[in-house]
């Protein structure tokens, strides 16, 4: 029996082989066209169906118009009699990029855009890329039977933009005006400097990077205003520093809005840190508070009414909190009693002794108080001065370099004042020269050698005596206020000159008339004279000059030959 099965089958294989199988094809759509092995061999019916006969494997291709084709492999020796195919309808997805001329990839598939592509309905991943642009990837959805239309805009890689508050802002990239905001540019890869400018604006720097195919950057700055502003301070002439920009105020300066920190100090006043505010053009204070010492004041009579800085505050024994500083006080006890001095307040006690019975006060001016100073004991002060003295007997002497120095003797009584008033004399300048140099005697005092130089002199009448080796003269000389007075003199006398030569003898002529054969002497006056010079047969041999105003009253004078 088995046998029999066993021979059955081999007669059937072999009879599909040389006859076909009959295979009954079912499509959709119907009236679709069938291809074996690239022929075709008919048409599905209204109802979609086909009877081909496949004697041996083949190549299937079902094709209708609007839909994509179906292609498949039969193999008979698989037995299958029936096969249903199910058209996929045609999608088009039509792709435009700005620029043009990007690479579109699509089903593993590459086109050029703008390009038109064949797809099966459904979702499709499509990826797009341009040199010097950013890669793109979008999905698009194919419907049947339609054409889906995609525009992609493509950026360029590189991009920036700017923008600031306020716009219209100048930028400048590597130093170069590159245009305002709002603005936009394309830069190759690098780094580059970027510097915003703006009208009473502050500027600002800063640095772009741009990598390969790096995405658009947007940039955006808020400008700090810049503001004229004036800083005052109480106390007055504080020193500031200002975000590291040190100075005194008050000051006036141009500065961006925005917080500041600040430190400031002054003598006498507590040092403070903390942060100014400028929003807008005006004026800000900066406030210190003073340091504060107590001040003990305490007098001898006790009971003392004390003024500080002319304003009474209250009667001794009393202490009271002062700010650092100096001040004027001043005590005033029974029969008018004063006490006078100025404290100096730097320490946390302070203490202020007002001694009525041992000391006084000495006020002191004169006639000119500009640049005059007076010396009482072992202060110096500037005019007009206030001082207090022990009690006693002190020399007063006044200073001024246009006048004579001049002294008086003041006497200081316990808590009373005394009032010392000077006139100072003006004085004169004499200058003294003279031909030869001489000594200047003045009412018969030495007075110095010639040249002398910015010689002082008060008002009056005075005897001048000019003296030589030779000769002298006397002057009187009127001196009124403080006149300047240029004397010169020259000697009078007349020096004896010995002419000499070599050889000799020669004769001299001198412009005076005076002549001889030398060697001889003549008294010529001090001067320049001239000469002439003969030789025995009465020829000019020479000639010069000779000044004889600062030779000594006998000289040499020799001729060369």
């Amino acid at each position: 029996m088995k046998k029999r099965l066993f021979s059955f089958i081999l007669i059937s294989v072999f009879a599909s082989l040389v006859f076909g199988i009959q295979v009954t094809l079912f499509t959709i759509p119907p009236q679709s066209m069938v291809y074996v092995n690239g022929t075709l061999v008919g048409q599905t019916s209204l109802s979609g169906t086909i009877v081909v006969n496949l004697n041996s494997i083949s190549n299937v291709s079902v094709q209708n118009v609007g839909y994509l084709p179906f292609n498949f492999v039969y193999d008979p020796s698989s037995g299958s009699t029936v096969v249903k195919i199910n058209l996929q309808p045609l999608s088009y997805i039509s792709v435009f990029t700005q620029p043009s001329g990007a690479n579109i990839s699509i089903d593993k598939d590459t086109f050029l855009s703008p390009a038109t592509i064949t797809v099966s309905p459904g979702l499709h991943k499509i990826s797009i890329e341009k040199n010097g642009y950013l890669s793109k990837t979008l999905t698009v959805s194919a419907i049947p039977f339609q054409v889906t239309k995609t525009n992609v805009q493509l950026i360029p890689s590189g991009q920036i933009s700017v923008d600031t508050d306020p716009s219209h802002v100048q930028i400048f990239l590597n130093g170069q005006y590159a245009g305002i905001t709002p603005f936009s540019t394309v830069l190759k890869s690098g780094t580059y400097s970027m510097t915003l400018k703006a009208t009473n604006f502050s500027e600002i720097s800063t640095y772009v990077n741009i990598s390969q195919n790096s995405t658009p950057q947007n940039l955006f700055f808020k400008m700090k205003k810049i503001v004229d502003v004036t800083i005052y301070s109480s106390p007055f002439s504080v020193f500031v520093s200002l975000n590291g920009i040190n100075f005194k105020t008050p000051i006036s300066m141009r500065l961006p809005v925005g917080t500041y920190t600040y430190t400031a100090s002054q003598v006498y006043f507590q040092s403070k840190s903390g942060t100014l505010s400028i929003s807008s053009s005006g004026t800000y204070t900066i406030f210190l508070n003073p340091m504060t010492s107590l001040v003990v004041f305490s007098s001898n009579p006790p009971g003392a009414a004390v003024e500080v800085n002319g304003k009474l505050l209250g009667q001794t024994q009393f202490s009271k909190q002062m700010p650092y500083g100096t001040y004027n006080v001043k005590m005033i006890g029974n029969n008018s009693k004063i006490w006078f001095g100025r404290v100096k307040v730097d320490q946390q006690v302070v203490n202020v002794y007002g001694d009525m019975v041992n000391s006084g006060m000495i006020t002191v001016n004169a006639t000119p108080s500009q640049n005059t100073l007076v010396h009482v004991g072992s202060i110096w002060s500037t005019l007009p001065a206030t001082l207090n003295a022990s009690v006693g007997i002190y020399p007063v002497e006044f200073y001024n370099p246009l006048f004579p120095p001049k002294t008086v003797y003041v006497k200081v009584n316990g808590g009373s004042i005394t009032n010392v008033y000077e006139y100072l004399q003006p004085m004169g300048t004499i200058f003294v020269g003279s031909t030869p140099p001489a000594t200047i005697n003045l009412n018969g005092k030495f007075m110095g050698k010639t040249p002398i130089f910015d010689f002082k002199l008060l008002p009056g009448t005075y005897q001048i005596d000019i003296l030589w080796q030779d000769g002298s003269l006397s002057r009187t000389l009127n001196v009124q206020g403080d006149g300047i007075y240029n004397l010169y003199f020259t000697d009078p006398s007349f020096v004896e000159v010995k002419f000499i030569s070599f050889p000799d003898p020669v004769k001299v002529v001198l412009d005076n008339g005076n002549e001889g054969y030398t060697p001889f002497s003549v008294k010529i006056s001090r001067g320049i004279h001239t000469y002439k010079v003969y030789d025995l047969f009465g020829n000019q041999i020479g000639m010069g000059k000779i000044d004889t105003r600062f030779m000594n009253s006998k000289s040499y004078f020799f001729i060369g030959g």
